[in-house]
């Protein structure tokens, strides 16, 4: 998984900085949310990342439903383990789209501001601050995120400007930093993609 998850990266680096740029948010941290939530099977039932239903059908990147509020395009979409048949999703005409709506989403929730989110100093802290606010119902989901921070090194995303060159990304120590949290981060990403439904219209 490791050539992927650099190959999503690189691509999706100077998109996800414009995305959240004055917000507080971490580019780090959205950038992990952004390998988790478009996660999923790929028309020959393939995983991946970036291939997740939605994220192919509908540039939704993030999963976010479309609700009573969301007067742009939507999509309906088979969801039987978030217990209804058919979900609708948000549409989107590109990538970076998807990634402002969800920086939008999270600035309208006052769920995440009373829980710190915008004010947190790390992105590992804010991680944690999304948990407490209730984003996943996994309740592994900050610890995943954080291991995606650390494993690819996505703070190197926090100081850099949308005009960077990410033609190249360096992975610190490459294999040494997966093996060195294997167990413990691949059994939390695993369990988080298992249980990457959001309580979204709350």
């Amino acid at each position: 998984m490791s050539k992927e998850v650099e190959d999503f990266i690189q691509k999706n680096a100077a998109n996800i900085i414009r995305s959240v740029q004055g917000t507080g948010l971490f580019p780090s941290l959205k950038m992990a949310q952004m390998i988790i939530e478009s996660s999923g099977k790929d028309e020959k039932g393939k995983f991946g990342i970036g291939k997740g239903l939605a994220t192919r059908k509908a540039n939704n990147y993030f999963g976010i439903k479309a609700d009573k509020s969301w007067n742009g395009k939507k999509i309906a979409l088979s969801t039987p383990r978030d217990g209804k048949p058919v979900n609708y999703f948000r549409v989107y005409p590109a990538p970076l789209d998807s990634m402002r709506d969800h920086t939008a989403f999270l600035l309208k929730n006052s769920r995440y501001k009373t829980h710190g989110v915008f004010n947190a100093k790390t992105p590992q802290a804010q991680a944690e601050s999304l948990q407490k606010a209730g984003y996943s119902e996994s309740p592994t989901y900050s610890k995943a995120l954080i291991g995606l921070i650390n494993a690819y090194q996505l703070t190197q995303l926090d100081n850099k400007k949308p005009d960077h060159d990410f033609t190249t990304w360096f992975v610190l120590g490459g294999a040494i930093a997966i093996v060195a949290t294997a167990y413990t981060f691949r059994t939390e990403l695993k369990e988080t993609f298992k249980r990457k439904r959001h309580e979204q219209n709350n």
